[in-house]
């Protein structure tokens, strides 16, 4: 789960007091100013070549807005077969998602004497942020990385490559669905999925599955929430920063961040705008609704801020699922794990599972994570859970602040949650 900075409120009394305190301006008289001397001949080239890529980059957005593939490759390097076949699928995908909003914007340049010995003297090699929209999907412009290389031929700046910068990018630039081959979408009315092409029937049973699990979230967790959900289920190991070649191996899916600003772009930890959630590829048969509550849990709550403990953001999910269940299957099923996690996942632990190693640990930290929730919930009430998830997620920046807000609402800390949790008998 990413963090995102709080934001910093100036209010009107405070500009107004700011104003008063301020000294009186005074009028001064400058001498008059030298005779601007003329722009360097580098200079004036920079100059140029920021004008040519701008141009070019607004020309890509303007052809995926109009539909026109012959505009997208026009700046496509004509020597470079193989990137133009592969951007002609990425034109594809990117009219197939149907964005309300895209652009392209330079943000720095980069320097790789590997790149330049490979491409020539004239060589440009950028940083480009792809601000988009995803219609019913993104409730506000979201923001992903690429890097682009330039070259001049002749006068005339061309695209030559799109991936000599992928290694120096942000987890998961470069390899959003539109990035990773010819792929179909299937959609519900809350839900939007992303398949290979051909793979309509899979696409079609993801839709169903996840329908239910929008239906169980909002059953089960009381935050109003009315976003759709993006599913991407491609025969993939690494999509976005979802790796599951990697740390995420195990893991049936993940839900990643998606930012209206990027971690280091305005503040250190960027803004976070919602989630999409990536199936490993290893499990796309199996995927349920009892699978998609969890992760929808994630995306209902992606936008309060992601300051929330892990134990929190993981119990509060696995709450969810594990009432989806119960309805199925029944309470002795759901007091069966429970007595479980009591025998052998506790002993494990001191305390609640840490961000530290969340994911990397060997004990179950998902039974302990929703034991605690399921406790605080018969303590104070599924919606004084939620009020604490949401007080949490945007306020808890340490661990006082976490103690503190956890105290005011529960009457606990997370050291005397654990040391409860640790003698809880559960009554049937």
């Amino acid at each position: 789960m990413a963090l995102v900075s709080g934001g910093v409120v100036y209010t009107v009394e405070e500009r107004e007091q700011d104003a008063r305190n301020r000294p009186a301006a005074t009028r001064t008289v400058s001498p008059p100013a030298a005779k601007a001397s003329k722009p360097s001949r580098v200079a004036a080239q920079i100059a140029a070549r920021r004008v040519a890529i701008d141009t070019i980059l607004l020309r890509r957005a303007q052809a995926v807005e109009a539909g026109n593939e012959n505009l997208f490759l026009a700046d496509v390097d004509p020597a470079n077969k193989k990137l133009r076949a592969e951007q002609k699928i990425l034109f594809a995908n990117l009219v197939e998602i149907g964005f309300s909003e895209i652009g392209y914007s330079q943000a720095e340049e980069r320097f790789n004497p590997a790149v330049v010995r490979a491409h020539g003297s004239t060589t440009y090699l950028v940083r480009v942020l792809m601000r988009y929209q995803i219609p019913k999907i993104d409730f506000t412009p979201v923001t992903t990385e690429l890097g682009y290389t330039f070259v001049d031929r002749a006068g005339r700046w061309v695209l030559t490559d799109d991936n000599d910068l992928d290694s120096d990018l942000g987890p998961g630039a470069h390899r959003e669905v539109w990035d990773l081959g010819r792929i179909e979408l299937q959609r519900g009315p809350r839900v939007l999925v992303a398949v290979e092409k051909g793979d309509t029937k899979r696409g079609r049973a993801i839709v169903t599955a996840a329908t239910e699990g929008l239906n169980e979230v909002t059953a089960y967790w009381p935050r109003r929430w009315n976003g759709s959900v993006f599913i991407i289920a491609l025969d993939e190991t690494d999509v976005r920063d979802a790796r599951f070649a990697d740390e995420d191996i195990e893991s049936a899916a993940s839900t990643g961040s998606t930012f209206s600003s990027l971690p280091g772009q305005d503040t250190a930890d960027g803004t976070v705008a919602g989630g999409y959630i990536v199936i490993n590829p290893n499990e796309r048969d199996r995927v349920d609704e009892i699978l998609l509550s969890h992760e929808i849990t994630h995306v209902a709550t992606a936008d309060l801020g992601g300051y929330e403990p892990l134990w929190l953001a993981e119990g509060a999910a696995e709450y969810v699922s594990w009432k989806g269940i119960e309805a199925i299957s029944g309470p002795a099923e759901v007091a069966k794990w429970e007595q479980e996690v009591i025998d052998d996942a506790m002993p494990q632990l001191t305390s609640l599972p840490s961000d530290a190693g969340f994911y990397q640990n060997s004990a179950d930290v998902y039974g302990v994570s929703w034991l605690a929730v399921r406790y605080l919930v018969q303590r104070i009430g599924l919606d004084k859970v939620e009020d604490l998830y949401e007080d949490m997620a945007m306020n808890g920046t340490d661990q006082a602040s976490r103690d503190r807000i956890l105290l005011s609402r529960s009457g606990l800390t997370e050291a005397t949650l654990w040391t409860s949790l640790a003698t809880y008998t559960p009554q049937r």
